[in-house]
């Protein structure tokens, strides 16, 4: 039987890899069984593995975690007990997967990590690299679900690295899945779908309908981001739902994402009554992840048609969801949408306070802070308060590449109008309410072009009040189709107090062309309708066209005005700046390299006078359309470029230079945005609460407390009071933190119940102080360090795994100083220089003394190093010229007789003092550093964190030639 096994599993696996799914699941459907309920270790490791892959067809190929959970039940209990490797492995994989399936009821994304991590770790022992790669994929989803979108990159990376030997059709197509997530998350949205683009090829080739169905949701939440016409978006979505419905056994976090885009897309494009319904079917039943997301729409909708009381009803029913979820995302929206309700009640000071909520819960998605900090601008302007609306503009300048994408864009310009406005300068305010208007009317949004409409006409009551009378009175008609009430009374109000008699309208047929496109000049999209606008005005009834045309590949119509010409415009490249055929007068606008852009004019006749007198105006601004175009590709280029998230900077207060330490820097910079809790493991003395502290530091909460708790030897009744507080007594330590972060020192020690207490406030994120009635919502982020082996006191019972499973989310080793020598010179120079006596000279350290600190194995680690560092200065103090000697030195330490084999070569001769020492070893790192970078200097000096100017002179000073590391001289 085990020999069957053996053989079935290989076969099933070969059939996998090619994507023979359907071939796999005949197979294997007639040897799966039932589960035994009590014994499930019966079953034998080769039917575990077989239910674990039947598992997989079910989850990847089906969507069905939750058949694919009742496959994987015997693996609940195989994976706590010593079994085979390989079976306990397989079975961690897919339980991992099927917990970190978004939207799913069995969804637990710390107990995924904690199993995709344990088998990862042994498929890693076993030289498995399919188990590994598809462990790393399942990381990737897990940390996509908890907004990690560092740790999803780093995994999705090391995954990248192993399927590409694989030749496995389904890992290829989760990559692909995976990085399209992690492209959108990013706001990478070029890079995001031409990943789904191709996603769809290869489902299509895999004949995988589920995967297609995923491929097809993907540029429907893509297109609404980047404000693609509403038809476009209900098109691919109602494609997308089909297939979704067809391949997958029930809702997900696909077709959830499709239903999304579509409803703004029917509130963009005003079919608001058919986005109600269709919205209040999706409620019926939803789970909290669905209800998450669609809550905040409805939430919306009620407030635009004034209905605040069953917008506040569905607010406050979203905040209890929310806190049974660990999501970013929907904690933005919420506070979002509290924010647009209480503007609309003008309960201002509280609209701040929720705008200021979505500002702080969007650390890692720049476009959504963008967002919120724009709705922060606007409300101080509501307050009167220009100021401060400026320093919100001024905040939102980081994420300037954002402003290329059309709805950010038309928000941004609506503001500045406001901006203006408040600043008493109508004129300028006239011209951003059109840009937006122009932005809102290329997306596709009515119910936002109305407003603007509205804001118009405010403003040219007196100039033009027939034009003005006539925005007012479309705007009328869109608000009252909506059922927008509080605009639609609004703009009633404007309409009744209309002035009787009309001053004639001044010529405006001279726009100010060069300052409409520099505002303009964020998006390709905005330029072009600015220049299409401003011609029209001088060219009337006449059929204009801008296209691109990217160097082999065909012409693309970017935005065109009037009725296209019979026959249609030949998508050819003109070989000149200048032509004219089939009645179309092409100018170039902007050349190649890059994309070229034409500027078309249907004309009967090159001489014709209307066209010689328009071209005499625009010509002049022909450059300044090219410089507009210019700057607006360039933002969104940037916007696709790697964020350098990953680079490496100096962590405060911390010396390291090893490998070791340089990937656990590199980790912590990868989560300084994150809200999960960390964990810290090593040895006691390693450095724990020093990278905690350097960890608070990275991230935005660097100028909030970070409060140190640690519980050993405490007893339990103090132990609650100094954790949580008293209702009237002092305050708690997670009180003191509230905002910051709270270090956790070794958090192995504490008794169950305050175990249980504090895994319950990381999943609620509240504390019910002792003898209070009423629980207190803290913003903690959780640092917990252990020098105990937690998996050996789960095992005794004597530490919760629920808790480990929420700490372990995130866990960071620290390795021991013995794994890390090379740091120790440096180590010794930084305490020498920070101990010694204030005015007294730096000590020195002699050769033999240097050595005995290298050999030694410092079981206290960085502490006890400090320790000796400072025991030894005391003789000192009065020394002019103080010297360190092997002497000097704790028996111990003088006395050792490790090896200094896994030194570096730098370190190793004893016949060097301190300095010589400390120069080696700095040399060897930046050499190692050049080495991995292949000599090129500006990455070197990122990785190290210096300036190129800084690392320019440490390379003269150690005589190290960049160019001994350029490939070709490798």
């Amino acid at each position: 039987p085990n020999m069957k096994h053996a053989q079935t599993i290989a076969m099933a696996r070969g059939l996998l890899a090619e994507g023979r799914v359907r071939d796999v699941a005949r197979m294997l459907e007639p040897l799966v069984g039932p589960a035994p309920e009590h014994a499930p270790d019966a079953l034998g490791a080769g039917r575990l593995v077989l239910r674990g892959l039947l598992a997989r067809v079910q989850l990847l190929r089906h969507g069905d975690p939750v058949r694919a959970l009742g496959l994987l039940k015997p693996f609940e209990a195989a994976t706590r007990e010593p079994g085979e490797p390989s079976a306990r492995a397989e079975g961690m994989l897919w339980l991992g997967w099927t917990h970190a399936w978004p939207h799913a009821p069995c969804h637990d994304d710390a107990r995924a990590l904690t199993l995709l991590d344990e088998a990862e770790r042994i498929f890693r022992q076993e030289m498995n690299a399919a188990g590994r790669c598809w462990a790393l994929l399942g990381q990737a989803l897990a940390y996509f679900s908890i907004d990690e979108q560092p740790l999803m990159r780093r995994a999705l990376h090391e995954a990248d690295a192993l399927r590409e030997n694989l030749h496995d059709v389904q890992a290829a197509l989760w990559t692909l899945d995976l990085h399209t997530l992690a492209a959108q998350e990013q706001g990478r949205y070029a890079q995001a779908l031409a990943c789904a683009e191709a996603l769809a090829a290869r489902a299509r080739h895999a004949d995988d309908p589920f995967a297609q169905g995923r491929a097809h949701a993907y540029p429907t939440a893509l297109y609404t981001d980047l404000g693609r016409p509403p038809t476009a978006i209900v098109e691919a979505a109602v494609r997308a739902e089909v297939l979704l419905n067809r391949a997958a056994a029930g809702p997900d976090y696909w077709l959830a994402t499709t239903l999304r885009a579509r409803l703004r897309a029917e509130f963009r494009s005003g079919a608001w009554p058919a986005a109600r319904r269709r919205l209040d079917a999706a409620l019926e039943t939803p789970d909290d992840l669905t209800a998450a997301s669609l809550l905040p729409q409805r939430a919306w909708l009620d407030t635009a048609q004034g209905r605040f009381d069953e917008a506040e009803a569905r607010l406050i029913d979203l905040d209890a969801r929310l806190r049974r979820l660990p999501h970013r995302q929907p904690a933005s929206e919420a506070a979002l949408a509290w924010s647009a309700l209480r503007e609309r009640q003008h309960r201002w000071e509280e609209a701040r306070t929720h705008a200021e909520r979505a500002v702080a819960r969007e650390a890692g998605q720049a476009d959504r802070r963008l967002r919120a900090l724009l709705c922060l601008a606007r409300i101080a302007l509501a307050q009167g308060d220009p100021d401060a609306a400026r320093r919100y503009l001024a905040a939102t300048q980081p994420f300037s590449d954002f402003f290329s994408v059309l709805p950010v864009a038309a928000l941004r310009l609506s503001v500045l109008g406001e901006l203006a406005l408040a600043e008493e300068t109508p004129e300028e305010a006239r011209s951003y309410y059109d840009q937006a208007r122009a932005a809102y009317t290329l997306v596709g949004d009515a119910y936002r072009v109305a407003q603007l409409q509205v804001h118009l006409a405010a403003l040219d009551r007196t100039l033009h009040p027939d034009a003005a009378r006539t925005w007012l009175e479309a705007a009328h008609a869109t608000f009252e189709r909506l059922e927008a009430h509080p605009d639609r009374d609004a703009a009633q109000a404007l309409l009744d107090a209309w002035p009787a008699t009309a001053a004639p309208a001044p010529d405006d047929a001279a726009p100010d062309i060069g300052a409409a496109l520099a505002r303009a000049s964020f998006s390709v999209d905005l330029v072009a309708e600015t220049w299409l606008k401003a011609a029209q005005r001088l060219l009337p009834d006449r059929w204009l066209g801008l296209y691109r045309c990217d160097e082999g590949r065909p012409w693309m119509q970017v935005r065109a005005h009037g009725d296209a010409p019979a026959p249609p415009p030949r998508l050819a490249e003109p070989c000149s700046a200048q032509l004219f055929a089939d009645g179309i007068l092409w100018l170039r606008l902007r050349g190649h390299p890059g994309p070229a852009f034409f500027f078309g004019v249907a004309l009967d006749r090159t001489d014709d006078p209307a066209w010689q007198a328009a071209h005499a105006r625009i010509k002049p601004w022909m450059p300044v359309a090219a410089l507009a175009l210019d700057h607006a590709l360039l933002r969104a280029e940037r916007l696709d470029e790697p964020d350098g998230s990953d680079a490496e900077i100096p962590l405060k207060d911390v010396v390291y230079a090893s490998p070791a330490m340089r990937e656990l820097a590199r980790q912590m910079l990868r989560i300084r945005a994150s809200r999960s809790p960390v964990l810290l493991t090593g040895e006691r003395g390693a450095g724990k609460h020093r990278l905690a502290r350097a960890l608070h530091a990275l991230s935005e909460r660097h100028d909030a407390p970070f409060v140190r708790f640690d519980a050993a030897g405490m007893a339990e009744t103090l132990l609650e009071r100094a954790l949580f507080g008293g209702e009237t007594g002092p305050v708690g330590a997670l009180h003191a933190a509230d905002g910051g972060t709270l270090f956790f020192d070794e958090v192995g020690d504490l008794p169950p119940e305050m175990q249980r207490r504090l895994l319950r406030f990381l999943h609620e994120g509240a504390v019910l102080p002792a003898g209070a009635r009423e629980p207190v919502r803290l913003n903690v982020r959780v640092v917990a360090a252990t020098s105990r082996d937690l998996k050996a006191l789960i095992r005794e019972g004597r530490f919760a795994e629920d808790l480990y499973d929420r700490l372990h989310v995130i866990s960071l080793h620290v390795p021991p100083l013995r794994e890390r020598r090379e740091e120790i010179p440096l180590l010794a120079r930084h305490f020498l220089d920070a101990l010694r006596p204030p005015g007294t000279p730096l000590p020195t350290l002699t050769h033999r003394a240097l050595d005995a600190l290298l050999r030694y194995d410092w079981p206290g680690n960085v502490r006890q190093l400090r320790n000796e560092i400072e025991r030894a200065l005391v003789p000192l103090r009065n020394e002019p010229a103080p010297l360190i000697d092997v002497k000097d030195l704790s028996p111990a330490i003088a006395e050792a007789r490790g090896s200094a084999a896994d030194l570096p070569p730098a370190a190793r001769s004893a016949d060097r003092d301190l300095d010589r020492v400390l120069a080696d070893t700095e040399k060897a790192l930046i050499e190692r550093v050049l080495a991995e970078h292949d000599g090129q200097v500006t990455a070197s000096a990122n990785a190290l964190g210096l300036t190129r100017q800084g690392l320019y002179k440490k390379m003269k000073r150690l005589g190290i030639d960049a160019a001994r590391f350029h490939p070709e001289n490798a």
